[in-house]
């Protein structure tokens, strides 16, 4: 009886296996288990918000110019996404996707996380060490918005203190690698290179404005970039070939810098998107000052306000390194210089200030063409208003497309004076460009 009943077994688990029900030693996918803590769901997109917008009024108090902005902006992004990401239903981190970001610490599996403590007190720690040296004001400030956060997520999920000390652990190792990761950009020390540039063109750059540096960071573009292959990727063709021929491309570019100059309504189109150092974010910010306000118009979500910061900050760091190569490769003068020495207006001033940096390209319109291009492809076309400016006296002002608000931004280096038509349109090109690569390489979850 037993042996019978034995056979009928075996033949049972034969006839299984040949239907496919059992799989036998078949190796069987399992999912990425998902580290316990606070539902993502509960989480407000306000806890990103409130950081970058502690970084763009960090960048304001400091007095910085767009290029350290940009960076600042990049790591602050990525460590929130990075602070947050294991929290996420089916999220995935930047590592392996970001140029050098081979690892990063991740949570112990089973032990219970806050990640909205882990997000306010490694972005700060990151923050105030990209800065380095900070206003006292700006390190205060930023300390309100962390002990505020972690005061909010302690009455709102009554976290017990074991919860909030392993957050606040883990979130000291993840700023910890994140920092050790940005050391190795190649930033350090490049405002200290020599530079012997030849100046014995007609067509080469030189300062505009009493007291200006020759050369601002002219190695910048040798640094690291996140995404780019290289700062040649999308890269636009020459400037116009100089010439003093009034029927020249060359003169009629810079003609049209000259004669918007006089028009009050184009001024304004300038002034509004100068974003200079110490009244704004910089033009680094403008785009994720725009974000920002897109949290509230569009009711984002916290994911999606992660990702559009992340892809914003990467975007605006790689289009400056890619436009700062174009500066040096060709070094062109400024419209002011040409203005004054040739077309005969030698007490012409531009309506913006012009920066002490080579005119070709412009990254006022090369992160337009970057932000601008990510946004749409987020967003679509949608309508949005931007109040950034209204402590300026420019109040809200609509735009029906980001590409509408890209294509002013472009027209407003020109009607600033501070760039020809030429290193506008093309630096926008060459950043839509980079915007659709890096939107189409980064990836955000999973499958």
């Amino acid at each position: 009886m037993q042996k019978t009943f034995t056979l009928k077994i075996a033949a049972f688990v034969l006839l299984m296996l040949s239907l496919g029900l059992i799989q036998g030693c078949r190796e069987v996918e399992t999912p990425e288990p998902t580290p316990t803590g606070t539902d993502f769901s509960q989480y407000d997109a306000s806890l990103a918000k409130d950081w970058m917008d502690a970084a763009y009024n960090t960048v304001k108090r400091q007095g910085w110019f767009a290029l350290d902005a940009s960076r600042l902006y990049a790591y602050t992004a990525i460590t929130m996404h990075e602070s947050m990401v294991h929290g996420m239903p089916n999220g995935r981190s930047l590592v392996g996707q970001l140029n050098g970001l081979d690892q990063l610490p991740t949570p112990e599996a089973g032990k219970p996380l806050d990640y909205g403590i882990v997000i306010c007190h490694a972005t700060p720690r990151v923050i105030k060490s990209i800065v380095g040296t900070m206003a006292e004001d700006a390190r205060i400030r930023l300390d309100e918005v962390a002990n505020r956060q972690e005061a909010q997520m302690i009455n709102q999920f009554g976290l017990s203190r074991q919860v909030v000390e392993d957050s606040k652990a883990y979130a000291d190792q993840l700023a910890d690698a994140i920092l050790a990761w940005a050391a190795t950009d190649n930033r350090a020390g490049l405002e200290n290179l020599p530079y012997y540039p030849s100046t014995s063109q007609p067509w080469y750059y030189k300062p505009t404005n009493a007291g200006a540096p020759w050369f601002m960071q002219p190695f910048w573009w040798t640094q690291r970039s996140f995404v780019i292959e290289s700062v040649q990727v999308c890269e636009p063709e020459p400037p116009f070939a100089y010439s003093e021929d009034p029927n020249s491309l060359y003169y009629k570019d810079v003609e049209e810098v000259y004669l918007a100059s006089f028009d009050q309504q184009k001024v304004d189109i300038g002034r509004f998107w100068a974003n200079n150092p110490s009244v704004s974010g910089t033009p680094a910010g403008s785009w994720l000052g725009i974000a920002s306000q897109l949290v509230d118009q569009f009711d984002l979500d916290l994911a999606t306000t992660l990702r559009m910061y992340t892809l914003l900050g990467v975007g605006t760091r790689d289009v400056f390194l890619a436009c700062w190569y174009n500066k040096y490769k060709y070094n062109l003068q400024r419209p002011a210089t040409y203005i004054r020495e040739v077309m005969g207006h030698p007490d012409w001033s531009s309506p913006v200030p012009t920066p002490p940096y080579p005119d070709y390209t412009s990254g006022t319109s090369s992160n337009a063409g970057v932000s601008s291009e990510i946004l749409t492809r987020l967003f679509g076309v949608r309508p949005f208003a931007d109040a950034q400016h209204s402590d300026k006296g420019f109040g809200n002002r609509a735009f029906a497309s980001f590409k509408e608000a890209g294509i002013e931004a472009y027209h407003s280096r020109i009607f600033g004076g501070v760039h020809m038509r030429r290193a506008c349109e093309l630096g926008f090109l060459q950043g839509e460009c980079i915007g659709k690569g890096i939107f189409e390489t980064l990836q955000f979850t999973r499958n």
